[in-house]
């Protein structure tokens, strides 16, 4: 008998032991504020994965299409020269031969069609590259996120391994005491149940780490990442903060451009709606075999058509461009001081969860295995007790993880770091 007390006081110490292992496992070994090395790799990251993600080369390729238009803005303001030629000869012997006679007409544009076709061209050009403006701020968005999880999933991965490993160990001994007639079989149940628990998440995180580690390769352009280092998530609110300008984010730069160049597509059809004059030059033969010369002009005059439907729809673009960057840039203002507001929080919420809940919850389950090994506490308030040792361990993570998201959406917002 004496021998099964030992091995309870035993039983209790590598418990409480793998415990205090755990629970320092989660103690960040960082302060909240991100230390400068760790915002220096951040900022390298997110910029290798603003030249080598594929929504980027994808937009770089669009941009690199659209520069074709500047062809069409380059062009002469001449039109296409059309030949007419045409033949007649009277009948009753009233005219001697053939009359031949040709007219050589050549389209010349003076409405400034020409400036406006540059003009549209390069908005073009400029509105693609807001484009890629914003690819670039949607792929470090993805970056911060995917580095965020992967550090955090790091981290909770070596706090399960070490959950998993004590309760494993703390379930063969149990399962031992069962064989010795020292505990009932439930005990040894609760206890197999436990670790199952602990191993199920375990896979689970490794999986949701294999996720954003091949998502962040991908954005990097690599196969393979060398291991990240612990890295808090950086405040959203840095003591060198000078504020956000919401019209220079990437999407309202892009609804900028937008709207800039549907201008330009309007002015460029409202000139193109003024026919070019056509200048003619005549030459012939008449039926006398006398040579004729001569010249000519000739104009359409813009009344039935004039490309009025196209410059509406232009200019309605236009409009709606602008009406949404206004409201994008009043969402955009809001929510980067929620970002912030949102961020104060979460570090006040975990500054409470390590300096007070975490070692409150670890004293109980140290008081619970004694008061078990001592035979007067039952092997479920034991579980339970480490339980929500275990809750809260990987309640601090998953805060971790939604501060990666706020900063994430503020990368997406902004393009890059406060």
């Amino acid at each position: 008998m004496l021998k099964l007390q030992i091995i309870s006081c035993l039983v209790a110490v590598c418990a409480q032991a793998a415990t205090i292992r755990a629970v320092h496992a989660e103690e960040p070994p960082r302060p909240l504020v991100e230390a400068p090395d760790d915002r220096g790799r951040l900022h390298a990251l997110i910029e290798i994965a603003k030249q080598n993600a594929p929504e980027v080369s994808l937009a770089k390729a669009s941009l690199t299409s659209s520069r074709s238009a500047l062809v069409n803005g380059k062009m002469a303001p001449l039109g296409n020269p059309y030949l007419e030629v045409t033949a007649e000869r009277g009948n009753r012997g009233v005219t001697k031969d053939v009359a031949i006679n040709g007219t050589l007409w050549l389209p010349v544009e003076l409405s400034g069609q020409r400036g406006t076709r540059r003009r549209e061209a390069e908005d073009f050009v400029s509105l693609h590259s807001a484009f890629v403006e914003q690819a670039r701020a949607r792929a470090a968005a993805r970056a911060v996120r995917a580095y965020g999880f992967s550090v955090v999933g790091a981290e909770r991965t070596t706090v399960l391994s070490e959950l998993l490993n004590s309760a494993r160990a703390e379930a063969e001994l149990i399962a031992e005491r069962v064989k010795a007639g020292d505990a009932i079989a439930r005990d040894a149940s609760l206890a197999a149940v436990e670790a199952a628990r602990h191993e199920v998440m375990l896979a689970e995180t490794r999986a949701e780490m294999l996720h954003a580690q091949g998502e962040l390769a991908e954005l990097l352009g690599r196969d393979t990442l060398e291991s990240l280092p612990p890295t808090a998530p950086p405040s959203l609110r840095p003591s060198d903060f000078r504020g956000v300008k919401v019209d220079q984010t990437p999407n309202s730069q892009a609804l900028r451009a937008e709207a800039r160049f549907y201008s330009a597509s309007a002015e460029r059809l409202a000139r193109e709606g003024q026919s070019a004059l056509s200048l003619g030059l005549v030459a012939g033969r008449g039926d006398y075999g006398e040579t004729r010369l001569g010249g000519g002009l000739a104009y359409a005059f813009p009344v039935f058509r004039a490309n009025r439907p196209e410059r509406a729809r232009a200019a309605a673009e236009s409009t709606r461009a602008l009406s949404e960057k206004r409201v994008q840039e009043s969402v955009v203002s809001r929510r980067l001081k929620l970002l912030q507001l949102e961020q104060e929080q979460l570090v006040r919420a975990l500054s409470t969860l390590t300096s007070t809940a975490l070692p409150a919850a670890q004293h109980a389950v140290s008081a619970v295995q004694e008061t078990y090994a001592a035979g007067k506490a039952e092997m479920l308030a034991v579980l339970l007790s480490r339980r929500e040792l275990s809750a809260l361990a990987l309640r601090r993570l998953e805060l971790l993880e939604r501060n990666w998201l706020l900063v994430s959406e503020y990368v997406e917002i902004t393009g890059d770091l406060p």
